[in-house]
């Protein structure tokens, strides 16, 4: 055991103690986080104000009455995207009021001031003459507004510069239309602002009630994101972790350094130290990503999104994961003399580990059915469905069911670093073709 954690310690240190180790797993995220605020701050674009004379041909007074409400600042936005002065109290509540607000706020923000911006009405010009103005600098921009046959649909006609930028455009295609509808409204005697207030569609605060008679607030969203984000962490990290014991193992064989750590240990000894080296490296990144994301959560007073049943399950599905994972990766590379066979290997285990990435929208709308339930015994997809049932349910998954597959779980975690140490000792010294499946099922009965 003293070798074993020998080996272990060496791996570690000898993965985490490297400036390539600190930039993929440290700098580069937060060098992410910093361009991503730094952009936020100093990159925005400029957007320049819309002034000057816009010329209006044909649509009628209400046209005109209507795209001039379309274009002014709407100044009641911020009172819009300010939060509900009534505490809400639901995580998910907390968190849909601040992407609302953020949008609202980002929308204000790519808006082009139009305060100076004059509409003058110029039915009576040819259109000729006001694509000639606006070419000349005379007009901002033009709108031509062609009646239909039936009266109610006309034909709109934006005319711009060749200089004017996307932000202008769109504001002022998007105006263009609200105005045609609201003179459409305007000439049967209605008012667009009370229509629009009538058919604004409410916000529905969704609350669930449970078996016990408690209730919690609910936002659909929370159902698939939180589930997703989990089992994707596990995935990443884990994935990660055995990618890093895969190259090790193949660099240490081709290089002869296998042969010098084996006349020092046994197999399986290097083998579970290396699984085990390696599994610290993939706790300290999960510990730094969970670190982020608790501060984050905190920050946002929305801890509740996770309770810690959730969590306890969650990190034994990423050792039970990282076990099944760190087992086909050793016994992989211990098989293989370089990373192309590897790969080539590889192949089938990639297809079966990206199942549950497929079976995400099946599993979050019905975490208690037959496809959910037999997946999550179908190693190694058990980890990622068993986390994903767990926090995707709306009611908790029976405790008889989380303790079985768990059960299960690490008992076929368990064997299958049992055959990874079978195939070790076998073609860890071994050079050449890469064996087929049938030698190394043939490996793994080898006494």
């Amino acid at each position: 055991m003293s070798r074993t954690w020998t080996i272990a310690t060496r791996e570690f240190r000898r993965t985490v103690l490297t400036k390539a180790f600190f930039i993929g797993a440290v700098a580069i995220p937060v060098f992410f986080v910093a361009v991503s605020i730094a952009a936020d701050l100093f990159l925005k674009p400029t957007i320049h104000p819309l002034d000057g004379k816009l010329a209006v041909s044909g649509g009628g007074v209400h046209f005109v009455e209507a795209l001039q409400m379309a274009l002014q600042d709407e100044r009641d936005d911020a009172k819009e995207a300010a939060p509900s002065p009534t505490p809400r109290g639901g995580a998910a509540d907390v968190i849909a009021d601040a992407v609302e607000a953020a949008a609202k706020k980002e929308a204000r923000g790519d808006r082009p001031d139009t305060s100076e911006l004059q509409l003058i009405d110029e039915t009576t010009t040819d259109p000729t003459a006001l694509r000639g103005g606006v070419r000349d600098g005379t007009w901002v921009a033009a709108i031509i507004v062609t009646p239909s046959a039936d009266g109610v649909h006309p034909t709109l006609e934006l005319i711009v510069p060749p200089s004017a930028p996307r932000s202008h455009v769109e504001l002022l295609e998007d105006a263009t239309r609200t105005a045609a509808v609201d003179a459409r409204l305007l000439d049967k005697g209605l008012q667009p602002a009370e229509i629009r207030s009538l058919v604004a569609r409410p916000r529905v605060r969704t609350v669930r009630l449970d078996t016990v008679g408690g209730e919690r607030t609910e936002a659909e969203w929370t159902r698939w994101v939180i589930p997703v984000l989990v089992m994707g962490l596990i995935w990443m990290t884990t994935l990660t972790g055995g990618n890093y014991l895969l190259t090790s193992t193949i660099e240490e064989k081709s290089s002869k350094v296998i042969e010098v750590l084996l006349s020092a240990c046994g197999p399986g000894e290097l083998i579970h130290g290396k699984i085990i080296g390696f599994g610290m490296v993939t706790m300290l990144m999960l510990a730094m990503y969970a670190a982020v994301a608790a501060v984050i959560l905190t920050l946002l007073a929305v801890v509740d999104l996770i309770s810690l049943t959730e969590l306890f399950v969650s990190g034994a599905c990423m050792i039970m994961a990282y076990l099944m994972i760190a087992s086909m990766m050793a016994g992989a590379g211990a098989a293989v003399s370089d990373l192309t066979e590897a790969q080539t290997l590889m192949g089938p285990v990639m297809i079966v580990l990206m199942l549950p990435l497929l079976l995400i929208p099946v599993v979050t709308e019905d975490p208690g059915g037959i496809v959910a339930t037999v997946a999550t015994f179908i190693p190694p997809m058990t980890p990622f469905i068993l986390v994903l049932r767990v926090t995707a349910a709306v009611e908790p998954l029976p405790w008889w069911e989380v303790v079985g597959a768990l059960i299960f779980g690490f008992g076929a975690a368990a064997g299958m670093v049992w055959a990874a140490g079978r195939v070790f000792r076998v073609g860890i010294l071994m050079q050449g073709k890469p064996p087929s499946p049938r030698e190394l099922l043939r490996w793994i009965r080898y006494r």
